[in-house]
């Protein structure tokens, strides 16, 4: 839309002001650099079918500033500038176009003979058909006495930036020295800051360094890319590759970032809308790649990532402001460093989709803000763990703290009752003590009852996911109780109850919690036990039980039992989802016979 308002302002201005003069770009030794495309002027060929004595009588449109930049598009475009030597000597020059992902540049040069001479470069052909081994197309230009002009066409199915230098040979290899200088420290702050953070995740298993490092990762390879590197280094002798890398890899790096923004904010719990709508717009980015990769459109596959920041990228940056709102501290380094970032991100994709002119610091905003970003989120990283420790300091203080106002509580109350009625608080406390033990026990057993497991288990529930420990459960049932009662009498079944609540309160640890929970079913907490030692505990106490012999009015008693065993897993939303899988696993094992241990995981 800004490109075709544009065009249109350049085609009144052109028809009511009549052809423009040519500009004409006067070289002269000791000039460093000349900058062609703010004097080149410029014809769009929409068929791409124009040859060079078709365009020699076509008009151009005058030069402008921000011409050499047209977003994407289909089309061919030409260029016309015209260079002057007013000396007697031939003067060497180098002719710079910057963009490196130029499909085909061909340059029409005055030959001393009359005749032209065609010179054809780009990224369409393998690297070391190219006059200079630099990411940027560079080729040499003499330019011999008088005034000459010289034609370029270009062609780029991804965004169409052809800012045209035209250098000294020796000052253009001053100032690539320094180019390398810079990227050479880009890069290796990159690096370092990789390894910095995968060294503290090996350290720490914490998955936020391990998104930071795909996320510098992404960002590395996206940027190598576009600046040509990776085409120098990487795969040179692949132009096919080379043309259509750029996509998956600004692709990638927006998921990336989706997917460490999600982990750092903790937005599923945090943030639950704004988490629903990042996974929404994560899914639509996907989408879109694999739908420009099926569609074979070149224009629209090289479009479709740079238009997908525009969105992205608010996005990320209202996550961030949402949390530190809802007052998550860690969020605000976050926020800085994704300004920074995004915001150089998002002016590199303006100025790539010909929405902002081109210049050197609009083209490279991406990689300003992501050295910007590098340092704001390693303190972020640190600030958020240094957070985490403050906040688990404030809650073993507020705990103790309660411990004590509760313990002086109950001290004064003890010293107060004592004091007026002695033996009526003996008789409350008795009462309350035995009230108590009858809520949360089981009267036949002496063991837990439901209620009181229930209320254990969702502790130690809690405890394991915030601390990632270990938590299994046990199920288990007594095979063919009814039996027992029918053949017996319920004397007897309450017998074989309470002689299995003894067997496996006396068979496990002290930390472990056995609890009645029906009527010959039975569950044990297993604290900071994984699932393999589960399973050993329960075969033996299954065998326990199997070993049992009871008498009863002259009779002999024994009993088997079928168990089930189950872990708390990373994504169970409560302790029921645990304990309906232990008792599949345990209906599971009556299905194959009782007197088994089932494991929930061997099921699926």
């Amino acid at each position: 839309m800004c490109r075709s308002l544009g065009w249109l302002w350049l085609v009144c201005l052109w028809l009511w002001a009549g052809p423009a003069p040519a500009v004409v770009l006067q070289v002269t030794p000791g000039q460093g650099q000349l900058l062609l495309h703010d004097a080149a002027s410029v014809l769009e060929d929409p068929t791409g079918r124009l040859t060079l004595d078709a365009v020699r009588g076509q008009r151009f449109a005058p030069p402008a500033g921000g011409l050499s930049s047209f977003g994407f598009t289909a089309s061919s475009y030409w260029f016309r500038f015209t260079l002057d030597n007013p000396g007697t000597a031939t003067l060497p020059r180098l002719l710079v176009l910057r963009t490196n992902w130029l499909d085909t540049v061909d340059l029409y040069v005055p030959g001393a003979d009359g005749q032209v001479v065609h010179r054809r470069f780009g990224d369409t052909l393998p690297f070391q058909e190219r006059e200079y081994a630099t990411p940027q197309f560079l080729v040499d230009l003499p330019v011999p006495p008088g005034q000459q002009t010289y034609y370029l066409r270009i062609t780029s199915t991804q965004a169409f930036m052809a800012p045209m230098e035209l250098w000294e040979p020796q000052a253009f290899h001053d100032s690539d020295r320094l180019w390398s200088a810079y990227y050479g420290m880009f890069y290796g702050i990159l690096a370092v800051m990789v390894l910095y953070n995968a060294f503290i995740w090996t350290s720490t298993r914490d998955r936020n360094y391990l998104a930071y490092c795909a996320y510098l990762l992404s960002f590395f390879l996206m940027n190598a890319a576009y600046n040509g590197f990776a085409y120098q280094y990487f795969w040179p002798q692949s132009p096919r590759w080379s043309n259509w890398a750029h996509t998956p890899f600004i692709f990638a790096f927006q998921v990336v970032a989706l997917w460490f923004t999600m982990h750092f904010l903790e937005s599923r719990t945090r943030t639950p809308r704004v988490h629903r709508l990042m996974q929404l717009y994560l899914g639509l980015t996907l989408a879109a790649w694999v739908a420009v990769t099926l569609a074979g459109d070149p224009v629209a596959y090289n479009a479709a990532p740079v238009y997908c920041i525009f969105l992205g990228t608010p996005l990320i940056l209202a996550a961030g402001l949402r949390a530190w709102w809802r007052g998550y501290r860690a969020a605000r380094f976050f926020v800085l460093a994704t300004m920074a970032s995004l915001t150089g991100a998002f002016v590199t994709a303006l100025t790539v989709s010909g929405l902002l002119p081109y210049t050197f610091a609009r083209f490279h905003a991406a990689e300003f803000g992501i050295l910007v970003d590098v340092v704001l989120l390693s303190l972020a990283l640190a600030d958020r763990i240094n957070l985490m420790h403050q906040e688990r300091r404030a809650a073993q203080a507020q705990a103790t703290r309660q411990r004590l106002q509760a313990s002086f509580l109950l001290e004064k109350a003890n010293i107060r009752l004592e004091h007026q009625v002695q033996e009526r608080t003996a008789e409350l406390a008795r009462a309350r003590d035995e009230a108590e033990q009858l809520a949360r026990l089981d009267v036949l057993t002496g063991v837990a009852n439901r209620r009181s497991f229930q209320e254990v288990a969702e502790r130690e529930f809690l405890r394991a996911r915030r601390y990632s420990h270990a938590l299994a459960v046990l199920v288990f049932d007594i095979d063919l109780f009814k039996q027992v009662n029918d053949t017996h009498g319920h004397a007897a079944g309450d017998m074989v109850i309470c002689a299995v609540a003894g067997i496996v309160r006396g068979a496990v640890r002290e930390v472990d919690f056995v609890a009645r929970i029906g009527g010959e079913e039975f569950a044990v907490l297993l604290p900071e036990v994984q699932l393999a030692d589960a399973q050993r505990t329960a075969e033996r106490l299954r065998e326990l039980v199997a070993d049992w012999r009871g008498a009863f009015d002259g009779r002999v008693l024994r009993c088997t039992a079928s168990f089930g065993v189950s872990i708390v897993e990373q994504d169970d939303p409560g302790f029921d989802t645990v304990l309906q899988r232990a008792d599949q696993a345990m209906y599971a094992a009556k299905q194959a016979g009782r007197d088994q241990v089932s494991v929930y995981g061997a099921l699926s």
